[in-house]
C-alpha cells in the first residue's frame, strides 16, 4: 500500500519529519518498507496485514497517525443525498450470496476534462495513473474510505444492471483492451444485453468513461471477498479494487465514498444526480463488547501501564471505554474493526501504541507441569543413552501418504481434510514409514552400518477422539547380526530404565519376521522384528532392516528408581563357554540357570561371538557365551572360579534343549 503524506495531511496535523513517522507507524504495527520524496510530497509504501484491510485507506492510516502523534482527526462525514429515487432502471441482484449491498448513482451532465492538479497529485503519488476527472475521483474517494468505486458511461447500459454470475462462455472485452472468456467463478455486472464490467475487479471497454462520456453511473458495492477472490483468480487479474474488496469493505464508508463522489463529481465535471437506486440490504455492522481485566493485560504484556493511558488509546482507536469496577473495563470495538474477538486482541492495541520499546525485557515465568517436564527430561536422558549405545537420531515428517501406511501398517491412520499434496494426506500412526524413508535415503548413498533412533509423537483413534502417543523407534542395517544387535539394544535400554521383569514373546505381526512382542510386568510396550522380504524388495531396499517400536509413555511408567552401590575395587575374572540352543528355546532358559548356579559370584554375562556352518545342526544357534565373575570383599582364586564355571557347564548340559559343546 502506497500513500501520500499530503493526502494524510487532510485528515491530521503532521509536525514531525517524515524519517520520525516512519519509524513511529514500523513501531506501532504499520511496517513502512519504503520512503522517498516526490517533489513537495513524501511517499510511504506500508506493509498491510491481512486483518487490516482498514489499512487500505487514507482514513485508516491517518487515524493510526493521529493515534500515535496524539492528535485529534480531522473527518468530516458528508451528508447521504438519496433522492430522488432512480425510477426507469432496476438495480437487480441475482447472486445475493456474492453481492450484498450495491449502490447506484445516475449523474447527468458531465463535462470530462483532465483533473486538477491537486487530485492528480492525490492518485499518482498513491501509485494510481490519472486518467479522467471522472476517473480521478472514484480513485480518490476509494483511496480516501477503502472503499472502491466505477463510473460506468450511463449511455452505454442497455436497460437494467443485474450483479450475476457469468454464463459459460460469455466474453468480455476489460478496459486494458483484453478479451476474456468467463466461467460460472466470475461475478459480473451486467445490463438486459451485454456484460458490463468483472464486478470488484474491473470494468468493460464498451462501459468505459471516456472524453465524449457526458452522463454516469457510479457504482457501490459489497461484494464476498471469497468471490472476489476466485473470480480474479479465473480472470488472471490483480486490481486496487480487487485487493480491497478481498479484504472487505466497510459498508458504512461505502455511502460516504459514494456520497463524496457524486460532491466532487458536480463540483469539478458540472454534473447533477438523476436518481439513486440501491439493491440488496445494507450490512449491520456488529460491535463485539469485550471485558479487559487491568491486571490480566499488565501480566500477559509483562508490564505496568496505567488505567488511564489504556483508556485513552483505546478512546483514540474510536473503542468506546466504560468502566466497570476498579480494575475492570468494558470495551466495545468499532464497527470497521472486523479483526477484534477477543481479550488478547485489546491487549496487541494497547502495547503497539503504548511502545513495545516501553516494555523492560525480563525472563518469561513459566508455569511447571510435573508430567509434561518429567517426559521431556526422560526424553532427553533416553536420546543421550541411545546415542552413546552409537545410535543416529533422526527426525521425519509427521504428515505421511495414506496409501504408504495401507501398504506398511494395518492400522487406521488418521486423514487430513485439506492436504497440500495427495502424498503428505495422513497423520503417521507410527514411525516406521520415517525410518524407513530414512535408512532408503542412505542406502541410495552407498552409506552403510545404518543405526537410527527417533523420538517423535504418533497420532491415532481412539473410538471418537484422537491420541498422541510419545514413541520410540529403532532402525537398523548392514551390521552383522542386526537382529541380535538390535535385541542387544532394546536390553541395554530396558536395564538403563531398570526393568528387570520383561519378556520378549514371540509375535505374528504383519510385514514383520522373527517379530517379538516386549512385555513389562504383563503389559506390552513395543515390538521389534525383520521386514518382511516381500515389503523390502517392492520398497527396492538392498539390504535387510530391523526395526523395533516402543510406547515411551509406558516405559516411563514402568521404569525403576535408580539405585547405586559400591563397585567392588577387585578384579572381575572371565570364563567363556560354547552352547548350542534349538531355535524355537528361549535364551531365557539360558539365563536364568547361569543367574541361580553362579549368584554368589556372578557379575555379567554376554555373546561374544555366533557360529554357523554345514557341520552344525540347522535347528539350533551356536555361540559363545562370556561370563564374568567378581567378588566384592576379595580376589577371586582361579580354583574358585573353575568351580563355579564348572557347575554352570554341569546344570546347562542337564537340560535337554542346549548343547554344551
Amino acid at each position: 500500500m502506497q500513500f501520500s503524506l499530503d493526502f494524510i495531511k487532510e485528515l491530521v496535523n503532521i509536525n514531525i519529519y517524515p524519517q520520525e513517522l516512519s519509524s513511529l507507524l514500523t513501531m506501532a504495527g504499520m511496517e513502512v518498507e519504503r520512503l522517498e520524496s516526490k517533489g513537495k510530497d513524501w511517499i510511504f509504501e506500508i506493509e498491510v496485514t491481512a486483518n487490516r484491510y482498514d489499512w487500505l485507506s487514507i482514513i485508516g492510516i491517518a487515524r493510526e497517525i493521529s493515534v500515535c502523534l496524539n492528535k485529534k482527526l480531522k473527518l468530516n462525514y458528508p451528508k447521504i443525498k438519496n433522492k430522488p429515487r432512480l425510477k426507469k432502471r432496476k438495480i437487480i441482484i441475482e447472486s445475493p450470496q456474492d453481492c450484498l449491498f450495491y449502490i447506484g448513482r445516475l449523474i447527468r451532465g458531465l463535462n470530462i476534462t483532465n483533473s486538477p492538479l491537486w487530485l492528480q497529485e492525490r492518485v499518482l503519488n498513491c501509485g494510481i495513473n490519472s486518467v479522467n476527472n471522472i476517473v480521478d475521483i472514484t480513485n480518490y474517494c476509494m483511496l480516501k474510505w477503502g472503499t472502491p468505486l466505477h463510473a460506468f458511461d450511463d449511455d452505454k447500459i442497455e436497460g437494467n444492471v443485474y450483479i450475476r454470475r457469468a454464463k459459460e462462455g460469455e466474453k468480455l472485452i476489460t478496459i486494458d483492451g483484453k478479451e476474456r472468456e468467463l466461467c460460472r467463478d466470475n461475478l459480473v455486472i451486467a445490463d438486459d444485453k451485454k456484460v458490463i464490467a468483472l464486478a470488484g475487479v474491473m470494468g468493460g471497454k464498451d462501459s468505459e468513461v471516456d472524453e465524449n462520456t457526458k452522463n454516469v453511473f457510479l457504482e457501490a458495492a459489497v461484494f464476498s471477498p471469497l468471490t472476489i477472490r476466485r473470480s480474479r483468480q479465473k480472470a488472471g487479474l490483480v486490481t486496487e479494487s480487487s485487493y480491497r474488496f478481498e479484504r472487505a469493505v466497510f459498508s458504512d464508508y461505502l455511502e460516504y465514498a459514494s456520497q463524496e463522489a457524486n460532491l466532487l463529481i458536480e463540483e469539478l465535471a458540472g454534473g447533477k444526480l438523476i436518481g439513486y437506486g440501491r439493491g440488496g440490504r445494507k450490512p449491520l455492522t456488529k460491535k463485539k463488547v469485550i471485558n479487559v481485566s487491568i491486571n490480566d493485560l499488565n501480566s500477559y504484556l509483562g508490564a505496568n501501564i496505567p488505567k488511564n493511558s489504556i483508556k485513552k488509546i483505546l478512546s483514540n482507536l474510536d473503542f468506546q471505554v466504560k468502566e466497570i469496577g476498579s480494575n475492570k473495563l468494558q470495551v466495545v470495538s468499532p464497527a470497521f474493526r472486523f479483526d477484534i474477538k477477543e481479550e488478547v486482541d485489546i491487549y496487541e492495541e494497547v502495547v503497539r501504541i503504548y511502545g513495545y520499546d516501553k516494555i523492560q525485557p525480563h525472563l518469561p515465568f513459566l508455569p511447571f507441569h510435573l508430567n509434561q517436564d518429567e517426559l521431556f527430561e526422560f526424553k532427553r536422558k533416553l536420546r543421550s543413552f541411545l546415542s552413546i549405545l552409537g545410535m543416529k537420531e533422526i527426525i521425519t515428517y509427521s504428515i505421511v501418504s495414506e496409501k504408504d501406511l495401507k501398504n506398511l501398517v494395518k492400522i487406521e491412520s488418521i486423514n487430513i481434510t485439506n492436504p497440500l499434496r495427495e502424498q503428505e494426506n495422513a497423520l503417521r500412526p507410527t514411525l516406521l514409514t520415517g525410518t524407513l524413508d530414512t535408512i532408503m535415503y542412505n542406502l541410495n548413498r552407498n552409506q552403510r552400518n545404518l543405526r537410527f533412533f527417533e523420538i517423535a509423537n504418533i497420532y491415532i483413534k481412539d473410538k471418537n477422539n484422537f491420541k498422541e502417543i510419545p514413541t520410540l523407534s529403532l532402525g537398523v542395517s548392514g551390521i552383522r547380526e542386526e537382529f541380535f544387535f538390535l535385541k542387544g539394544i532394546v536390553e541395554e535400554l530396558l536395564n538403563y530404565l531398570n526393568i528387570i521383569q520383561y519378556e520378549f514373546k514371540e509375535d505374528s505381526l504383519p510385514n514383520f519376521l522373527q517379530a517379538l512382542r516386549v512385555v513389562i510386568e504383563k503389559e506390552p510396550v513395543g515390538f521389534l522384528g525383520k521386514l518382511d522380504e516381500k515389503v523390502r524388495k517392492e520398497l527396492d531396499l538392498k539390504e535387510n532392516i530391523f526395526y523395533g517400536e516402543f510406547n515411551l509413555e509406558l516405559l516411563q511408567k514402568l521404569r525403576k528408581e535408580n539405585k547405586y552401590k559400591t563397585f567392588s575395587q577387585y578384579p572381575i575374572v572371565y570364563r567363556d563357554i560354547s552352547l548350542g540352543l534349538r531355535k524355537d528355546i528361549s535364551f531365557k532358559k539360558i539365563g536364568e540357570t547361569i543367574r541361580e548356579v553362579g549368584k554368589e559370584f556372578l557379575y555379567n554375562y554376554k555373546v561374544i561371538d555366533i557360529y554357523r556352518g554345514k557341520d552344525l545342526s540347522q535347528d539350533s544357534n551356536f555361540f559363545t557365551l562370556r561370563i564374568f565373575y567378581q567378588s566384592k570383599e576379595r580376589t577371586l582364586t582361579s580354583e574358585e572360579v573353575d568351580t563355579i564355571h564348572q557347575n554352570i557347564r554341569e546344570e546347562l548340559s542337564k537340560k535337554e534343549d542346549i548343547i554344551v559343546r
